[in-house]
């Protein structure tokens, strides 16, 4: 389990396998007890007693002796035999051995004889012929040896319901069994589940700071609102966030693919425009570029030239450069996609290119790729002024995040910080103190936030 999860917070994580396996359990059982064959059961009662002018305690004793000796008698098969023959109508000895059970009744002279089928009529009709025809043949076989009597005390009665199956018992116990299933498989699961869940459990497992925990954008105008205010938490940190002096080169990286980092690179550089300030926004990812289509959607072809051009010595550094349509922020887009580019990254004008981009503008941010697909990012990373890890609450794990931060040490890379991207816990009303900021500051959203902005109209 995560560093702060306790046994409350890992129900509520996975309350909904909670509730799926008790759900499943419970309408198996229902359906599985309408779809058994019902049972019907009764049972005939004989009385067992020795031949006395008066019941003594010594006559009773003896009389319940006899009575545990006929009902290992009575299980003989020949008798099923003859029961079986009685009923007729196609009924088999094996049919009624396994219709059949017998019981002395503790403590008295009472020899019980129960009998299942699949009718009520039918129990009570195997019942009540096994208990005629053995009083005949106790009587018959056994009375003079024994000089003890039987009789029937208690004759079948019909049984209107079913003995099994028992809807409500089955599923009683399947909803105790399901829930304590789903429980056992909720531990197991957030055992198994190395995801990291909570800004505690980064806090705790991680020596890097946190810059920023970035909920999660909804589409109400509140949770946009949110949003972008934590990026400008982001960017307010991010100027205390180094000792050597301001930050003109930052470059942004993830752990895995689907962080988030992409969008995360667009909305700081947003929020740093804001205040005034001239910034270059580098699409660094040279296998899977989206950089460009994050911060200018409106434009479906790649620009040219780019990052690549000005590595390979094909273009200067002013014309890989673009404006947008965003006051005060221009971009470098990655330019055609090299083979190999990590190899492209260790050329002459990769090495001193964060700090000849640094004279194009006050703060330049580069979108690498993540750690895990190579060593594009670490190269980047070891030659501009710090790095930005995100990680994100939905996929990131503790030992992707860990090799991560490994992998930059490795290479002696100014680690800034982490930021938390999609934290739940950073709801938006921490954010309602920003609520009335005028949105004309929005901010990029990203891919899959775009085309639900498309579907939801605007509010009036």
């Amino acid at each position: 389990m995560g560093a702060s999860s306790t046994p409350l917070t890992v129900i509520n994580r996975r309350k909904w396998l909670i509730v799926a396996v008790f759900a499943v359990s419970v309408v198996t059982a229902a359906i599985a007890s309408q779809l058994v064959d019902k049972v019907y059961s009764t049972s005939s009662t004989l009385l067992v007693a020795l031949q006395s002018d008066s019941q003594s305690f010594d006559t009773v004793q003896a009389s319940q002796a006899i009575a545990r000796s006929y009902a290992d008698i009575i299980e003989s098969p020949n008798i099923a035999t003859e029961v079986a023959r009685r009923l007729g109508e196609g009924t088999t000895e094996n049919e009624i051995e396994a219709a059949t059970s017998f019981e002395v009744i503790p403590e008295t002279q009472l020899l019980r004889i129960n009998a299942e089928a699949a009718s009520g009529e039918r129990a009570k009709e195997i019942a009540d012929t096994y208990a005629s025809l053995f009083i005949d043949y106790a009587e018959r076989n056994l009375g003079e040896t024994t000089e003890a009597t039987i009789s029937l005390a208690d004759a079948a009665p019909m049984s209107s319901s079913p003995s099994r199956p028992k809807p409500k018992l089955y599923v009683a116990v399947a909803a105790i069994l399901g829930l304590g299933l789903g429980l056992a498989l909720a531990f197991l699961r957030e055992r198994l589940d190395r995801r990291l869940r909570t800004a505690e459990d980064v806090e705790a497992l991680f020596d890097a700071p946190v810059l920023a925990r970035i909920p999660r954008r909804a589409r109400s105008e509140r949770s946009g609102t949110a949003f972008r205010e934590a990026h400008r938490i982001l960017r307010t940190n991010l100027q205390f966030a180094s000792v050597h002096g301001p930050l003109r080169t930052i470059a942004i990286t993830s752990a895995g693919e689907g962080e988030g980092k992409t969008t995360m690179t667009a909305n700081l550089a947003l929020t740093s425009a804001e205040v005034g300030l001239s910034v270059l926004v580098v699409e660094a990812d040279l296998r899977r570029p989206a950089l460009q289509q994050e911060i200018m959607p409106e434009v479906a072809e790649p620009l040219r030239p780019g990052f690549t051009n000005y590595l390979v010595e094909a273009a200067t550094v002013e014309e890989a450069i673009h404006p947008t349509n965003r006051p005060g922020m221009s971009i470098m887009p990655a330019g055609p996609l090299p083979p190999t580019p990590s190899a492209l990254l260790e050329a002459r004008r990769a090495r001193t290119a964060p700090e000849v981009l640094a004279d194009r503008g006050e703060l330049v941010v580069f979108d690498c790729p993540p750690l895990s697909v190579g060593a594009d990012a670490s190269v980047i990373a070891e030659r501009v002024d710090g790095v930005i890890v995100v990680v994100d609450l939905m996929s990131s794990t503790e030992q992707g995040v860990r090799r991560a931060l490994q992998q930059l040490d490795a290479v002696k890379a100014p680690v800034l910080g982490i930021v938390i991207n999609r934290d739940r816990s950073a709801t938006p009303s921490a954010y309602d103190y920003y609520s009335s900021l005028p949105a004309s500051s929005d901010l990029p959203k990203g891919r899959g936030e775009r085309k639900r902005a498309r579907r939801v109209p605007a509010a009036r």
